[in-house]
């Protein structure tokens, strides 16, 4: 059994009044389905308009804005994935943002909220998602489940994956075994300090060239590889754990609390503690 995924939510949610969200990032993943209505999605590269009948897959940690007008429908599925390769994936492969969906896709979303009804956030208004429990409470709840009910959740979540999956482009990084032996490594190393020289020294390149190598499979710089993970690890660690501001710092690798604090409010536009009450309160 798959034992870094775990499902968070699950269910269906209409508008009743114009609504929406601003500045999210959080480190699951998002699937939806629009039904019924209109909305916008704000992304980092620009603005689209949700159509009805479509799915759209939002991986951990995509800032991005939505705002939906009255009587908007649509379904939702949450979804954690643990640091290692089921979130490399994404890292891996360029998915499309949106696919287009059928009556399949649409009596699965159906059939699942109703099979899993303590899934639903606490209300059918999408007004109600800011007032929610914890998501590491529906995190407990799902580790509770028993063996069968998680294998079910995975099926689906496989399923819906298959749709984008089938669209995704394989990034240009995968055909440099070096830079792919340093993310695994990152990713292995989440709480130590690691540096670029360090880094560079296990594939024998000097420091410039393992810049030039990571620019071109990556677009960023190996620095702000390791920078970008560890926050993402963070961004997990506050919402999944009770860890303290301190202690999720020392858990990444940085001694220094305040230099974590700044450096996670540069990136994320909030400082952990700011974050982890807009996520869980």
């Amino acid at each position: 059994m798959n034992k870094g995924l775990t499902v968070l939510n699950l269910g269906f949610a209409r508008t009743i009044h114009q609504w929406g969200n601003r500045d999210i990032s959080s480190p699951f993943l998002r699937i939806y389905y629009a039904r019924k209505g209109r909305a916008r999605l704000h992304l980092p590269t620009g603005c689209i308009s949700i159509e009805e009948g479509n799915m759209y897959l939002l991986p951990g940690y995509m800032p991005h804005t939505y705002d939906c007008d009255p009587g908007f429908e649509f379904y939702y599925l949450f979804v954690m994935l643990d640091q290692g390769n089921d979130a490399q994936v994404f890292d891996d492969y360029e998915f499309p943002l949106s696919v287009k969906g059928n009556e399949a896709t649409r009596l699965l979303f159906e059939n699942y909220c109703d099979l899993y009804p303590q899934l639903n956030l606490p209300s059918l208004s999408a007004e109600d998602f800011d007032h929610h429990p914890s998501y590491r409470e529906y995190a407990s709840a799902y580790r509770r489940m028993a063996d069968y009910e998680r294998l079910q959740l995975h099926g689906l979540v496989e399923i819906l994956l298959s749709y984008f999956v089938k669209h995704a482009r394989q990034r240009l990084l995968v055909k440099d075994d070096r830079i792919r032996r340093l993310m695994e490594y990152v990713a292995t190393h989440l709480d130590e300090p690691v540096t670029v020289s360090q880094m560079a020294s296990m594939v024998c390149l000097t420091e410039s060239h393992l810049v030039k190598a990571f620019r071109k499979s990556l677009g960023i710089t190996p620095l702000q590889y390791i920078i970008k993970k560890k926050i993402q690890h963070a961004q997990s660690l506050l919402l999944d754990t009770p860890m303290t501001v301190s202690e999720v710092a020392r858990a990444i690798g940085m001694s220094d609390a305040s230099y974590f604090i700044r450096l996670f409010k540069k990136n994320i536009g909030f400082t952990p503690q700011e974050y982890r009450e807009r996520l869980i309160g």
